[in-house]
């Protein structure tokens, strides 16, 4: 049984997916503006935001011609996102190399300042990488807003749109309010966050890259004539790189939920040290302004511990809700004439869905009758579509859902070609009767696998 309302089901997914996409991104960006304001320049902030300019210029690119190049662009892009994973890895040593170095050059100013500002390139190379990963899902989400056959206004657009924008407002949200708790820290309590963070986003990317450079081992040979550098059977510190995949492909949802731990020990020791005021005050009015600042401080805090909440809490409980596997309900009876199969009107014109199982060879081929709205039309299709395959479609309220991608179908293009409508097959309708013959199923059954 569905969990949600269809339109509120639509507005959480979309908002989801959006949180999913951009929550570690926007962690990490928070941290690295607060690294840039604790070692502002001229140069350092032309370098930085450059480097973000190039990010989103080459993620809008692979963006446009992957949708002019479908089909041949598949496959580049996944190459191309591969690369920039093992590149995430790489910088990201890097960056624990020269932060590590930075400790003991304290005291030499030029080394320092030269140390830092490396580390603020790198930190904008690893979040320009970020950005260019983002930016395709992002661009590909929106184009899901109107569904093949919908009106382009219409309530379940209005609440794709919805959940986009809100999951978009949710990780700017989060960016702002993580930045502004971390540059109200002191010293020590910035030193920890900072390290924290990094290591938790270092250990995502990392295992990240260490997944993309095993499977890019045959395009390095191929590309760059270089041999592995790992494989699954290579070891790391004693584990298997095959059991670090395995786990890196769940892995998500446990470093949202160490960001927001470290986010949660970092804010209650925060807030501790500013619920009172100490020291004294020459007047009132400076004490008033003491206080305030103490306030202020402790609600940036709450608002980043929240957002961090409302991120792992999206990307978890509602998740689940939201994924949760929907069971197909059983085929219908039907009657057999001859090689025909026939299925009586008045069994299929309450404006429901209808499933039906035809078996040939093993091959459960399904299908579904729809009788259209507002007409004396059926929608006659597989129970099956080019795009998603034969994962099927379920009844929502009065909805026709597709159970792999959530799309909702519009009822009266059932029987058409295209998108995510089931794939339509030769029908007839003869004496208040819809007349399959068999033979035209028998052409579709290696669309359903022997066993599912």
């Amino acid at each position: 049984m569905p969990y949600f309302r269809s339109e509120v089901f639509i507005l959480g997914k979309f908002y989801v997916d959006v949180i999913f996409a951009i929550c570690t991104f926007s962690f990490f960006f928070a941290l690295a503006l607060s690294f840039l304001k604790e070692n502002m320049s001229l140069t350092n902030k032309i370098i930085s935001f450059s480097v973000l300019v190039i990010g989103i210029v080459l993620g809008l690119y692979i963006h446009i011609l992957r949708v002019k190049n479908k089909k041949e662009m598949i496959h580049t892009v996944t190459k191309l996102n591969r690369y920039v994973f093992a590149l995430c890895l790489f910088i990201f040593i890097l960056m624990s190399i020269f932060l590590f170095l930075s400790i003991f050059v304290k005291n030499h100013k030029k080394i320092s300042k030269i140390l830092t500002s490396l580390n603020l390139l790198f930190m904008f190379i690893s979040i320009s990488c970020m950005i260019y990963l983002i930016i395709p899902k992002l661009l590909t989400q929106a184009m899901e807003f109107i569904a093949f056959g919908e009106d382009s206004v219409s309530t379940v657009t209005l609440f794709r749109v919805s959940g986009y924008i809100l999951g978009i407002l949710t990780g700017v949200l989060l960016i702002l309010a993580l930045y502004k708790f971390l540059i109200r820290c002191n010293k020590k309590q910035y030193i920890v966050m900072f390290i924290a963070i990094f290591v938790n986003t270092f250990l995502e990317y990392g295992l990240k890259g260490i997944t993309a450079t095993v499977r890019l081992k045959e395009y390095l040979k191929k590309d760059f004539n270089i041999s592995p550098i790992l494989t699954e059977k290579s070891n790391i510190f004693g584990i298997k790189v095959f059991n670090l995949m395995i786990f890196e492909d769940k892995s998500e949802v446990y470093f949202i939920g160490a960001a927001f731990i470290i986010i949660l020990i970092g804010v209650i020791f925060f807030v501790y040290n500013n619920l009172k005021v100490k020291g004294k005050f020459e007047n009132k009015a400076s004490l008033r302004k003491e206080k305030w600042r103490l306030i202020v401080n402790r609600r940036w805090a709450y608002f980043a511990v929240f957002l961090s909440f409302v991120t792992l809490f999206s990307t978890t409980y509602l998740n689940y809700l939201l994924t949760k596997p929907v069971e197909l309900t059983a085929a219908q009876p039907y009657q057999e004439e001859g090689n025909n199969i026939v299925i009586p009107l008045s069994d299929v014109d309450d404006g429901h869905l209808h499933r039906f199982s035809y078996k040939k060879d093993g091959h459960d081929i399904r299908f579904i009758v729809v009788k259209k709205p507002n007409s004396t039309s059926y929608g006659v299709g597989l129970d099956a579509c080019q795009i998603c395959g034969v994962a099927g479609y379920f009844e929502r309220k009065n909805d026709i859902v597709c159970k792999r991608c959530d799309v909702v179908m519009n009822k009266a293009t059932i029987g058409f070609k295209g998108g995510c409508n089931p794939i339509p097959f030769e029908y007839k309708i003869e004496n208040s009767k819809i007349i399959i013959d068999k033979s035209v199923l028998d052409k579709e059954k290696e669309r359903f696998p022997i066993g599912e």
